[in-house]
């Protein structure tokens, strides 16, 4: 049986508590769903709300991309070209400034 282990766990408060960041990443073996070896999920929800309004996550076909229309469009995807999961969170964050910064 394929194995996992979460190797990264964080939720960081922003924007006065206005916002959440939930970053979790986990080392997968044997999951070809996940080639390079890590299933990552970043999101960005409001607090109050909990609506969400960025998510990195990464999977086959699409590899390591963002969902930067939400919540109007769940489905809209951009692929990001990253050498890693840590990459990944940095580009991340940058959409999160996008949106801090259109509140």
């Amino acid at each position: 049986m394929a194995k996992s282990h979460m190797i990264m766990q964080q939720v960081l408060i922003l924007d006065g508590e206005q916002y959440e960041a939930h970053i979790k990443v986990f080392e997968v073996f044997g999951k070809p769903k996940f080639p390079q070896g890590y299933k990552v999920s970043c999101a960005l929800v409001e607090k109050e709300t909990g609506v969400l309004y960025v998510l990195l996550d990464n999977h086959e076909p699409y590899g390591y991309h963002l969902h930067t229309k939400l919540p109007k469009d769940k489905n809209f995807r951009v692929s990001i070209d990253v050498q890693d999961y840590k990459e990944a969170i940095e580009l991340f964050f940058d959409e999160v400034k996008k949106v801090q910064n259109e509140k």
